[in-house]
């Protein structure tokens, strides 16, 4: 019961944070569309087709000015090898595609396919997890005026750390190395609160500050994280890297 009361009191919190700060941003933010707190929404699996292999299926959502209008769709999936609980590889594909903000119907539409390697490692500290994932990207990028070929490279370094058996809080930060231009063109700093609702459901909301170039964004992050199992007699050997 108390562990169950300092959940929600900590869930209230959080949430009341990020809508004063979604408030706050769009209140001055409402003649620049770009400025305003927007929303990204995530819906990540992993499914179990044998001991060590699984299929992951990402998609995400993405929108400004608090969901009105969207400005991105992403879709990813590949299959992983995992040989212990430690360590995953992953070879894999995705499709997106997405408007800048002050677009004319699809005059603009700007779509990309992927294909990407991916390798992710974690390590328990007591009731803590650092989890380290790279990422290389191969990009095809259709533009309204032109076609490119993109190749990008992105690391992530994440901290989770449990409040209590169901609640937990997590951190990230995320640069993107831009081969072409040979530099960070884009970081991703994550802060954000989750909760498991069940051994194969968790889900997440927290803030997000989102650099791309000389631009910055404000995100209000929703996650929903679910594992299958495709398979039987299966053991977890799970690593929720997500």
């Amino acid at each position: 019961m108390v562990h169950f009361r300092y959940t929600a009191i900590l869930l209230k919190q959080l949430v009341f944070i990020i809508i004063c700060i979604a408030l706050t941003q769009n209140l001055f933010c409402q003649n620049e569309l770009k400025d305003a707190t927007g929303t990204w929404l995530v819906i990540s699996g992993n499914n179990s087709i044998a001991k060590k292999w699984r299929i992951p299926t990402v998609g995400v959502i993405r929108a400004y000015n608090l969901a009105e209008t969207t400005e991105f769709g992403f879709f990813r999936t590949g299959l992983t090898y995992a040989p212990n609980a430690k360590y995953n590889f992953t070879l894999g594909a995705a499709y997106l595609d997405t408007q800048p903000f002050d677009h004319d119907e699809f005059e603009t539409l700007t779509t990309q396919v992927w294909t990407y390697q991916e390798f992710c490692n974690s390590t328990k500290l007591y009731n803590s997890k650092v989890s380290q994932r790279f990422r290389l990207e191969q990009r095809w990028i259709s533009k309204p005026t032109e076609d490119i070929f993109n190749l990008r490279l992105r690391y992530r370094l994440q901290f989770t750390k449990d409040l209590s058996e169901h609640l937990y809080i997590k951190v990230f930060d995320e640069p993107f190395l831009d081969f072409e231009q040979a530099n960070i063109n884009q970081n991703r700093f994550y802060l954000g609160l989750g909760r498991r609702i069940t051994k194969n459901l968790n889900v997440e909301i927290g803030y997000m500050k989102n650099h791309v170039g000389p631009n910055n964004f404000d995100r209000i992050r929703m996650v929903f994280l679910f594992k299958t199992t495709l398979y039987k007699k299966a053991k977890d050997n799970f690593v929720n890297v997500n």
